[in-house]
């Protein structure tokens, strides 16, 4: 069934077609892509497809990475309200913790218009259901300590970005730096800490915060390989961290207690295990 809280946004193509040249479709471009909403009340065709609500159409083929931030991006449009979370397909959320939302959302407050304070990413822990038999209780310990004790730390010494899904974001600010993700492929590995870093680059009062008194779920895949891949995804989205421009500017701009800070924080850590 097709819940009534569900909306779906999603990636359609079709042909060209006749109007084109007066669309300024370039040349070259085989398709045009566009963006769509559906959900439960969407018009069912006889072909099992919904008429989307919303159709918005995008500027040639839209997945430049892996897909995971070109999808975040796309559908930033349709969002409603004023801040974001986009969470994982693994992770859940605790009735207990929803009656917190409210405190949450409260971060962003201003005390009046235009000072400034609801520019803020406001990061929480996560809690690893996942951790049964010895893979999976390595695989959450190591969760625990980056997403929880090592981020606490960050944020204290002005070395956090945006790691954890829980995260939420002011989505106005996020649309002016082009969204929650940076897609390219393999570059952007990592693909969320650069909205963190795009974010504290822009500076005029920005703050990236870290409250644990809000969590969400999370469960991992407990196969070996699959664990040792998500520590292999860390290095290597580390290593190409360090090629950015987002780094350049940052170890030039800030300070020298965040810079180091910064640094250890990323790239840092790996250099120091040789």
């Amino acid at each position: 069934k097709f819940p009534d809280c569900l909306k779906i946004a999603f990636i359609d193509c079709e042909d060209k077609g006749s109007a084109s040249g007066a669309d300024l479709v370039h040349s070259r471009q085989a398709r045009r892509y566009f963006s769509c909403l559906i959900d439960r009340q969407s018009k069912l065709l006889h072909s099992g497809r919904r008429v989307p609500h919303y159709r918005v159409e995008l500027p040639g083929y839209p997945i430049l990475g892996d897909g995971k931030g070109d999808n975040q991006n796309h559908a930033i449009p349709f969002m409603r309200g004023t801040f974001s979370q986009c969470i994982d397909a693994n992770q859940g959320a605790y009735f207990e913790q929803m009656l917190l939302l409210p405190c949450a959302l409260a971060e962003f407050r201003s005390h009046k218009r235009g000072d400034g304070l609801s520019k803020r990413i406001v990061g929480f822990p996560e809690h690893i259901t996942s951790n049964f038999g010895s893979i999976g209780d390595f695989a959450a310990s190591a969760e625990v300590a980056f997403g929880t004790i090592l981020q606490r730390t960050y944020a204290v010494l002005g070395a956090r970005m945006h790691y954890g899904h829980p995260d939420m974001m002011n989505k106005v600010f996020m649309m002016q730096q082009g969204g929650v993700s940076k897609a390219t492929k393999t570059v952007n590995l990592s693909e969320d800490i650069f909205a963190g870093m795009d974010f504290t680059l822009r500076g005029e009062g920005r703050k990236i915060w870290h409250k644990e008194y809000f969590h969400l779920a999370k469960g991992r895949d407990l196969g070996f390989n699959t664990v040792l891949g998500f520590f292999s995804k860390l290095s290597s989205g580390t290593g190409e961290q360090v090629l950015t421009r987002q780094t350049y500017r940052l170890c030039q701009s800030l300070h020298l207690p965040e810079a180091l800070s910064f640094w250890y924080a990323h790239g840092g850590y790996y250099f120091n295990q040789f």
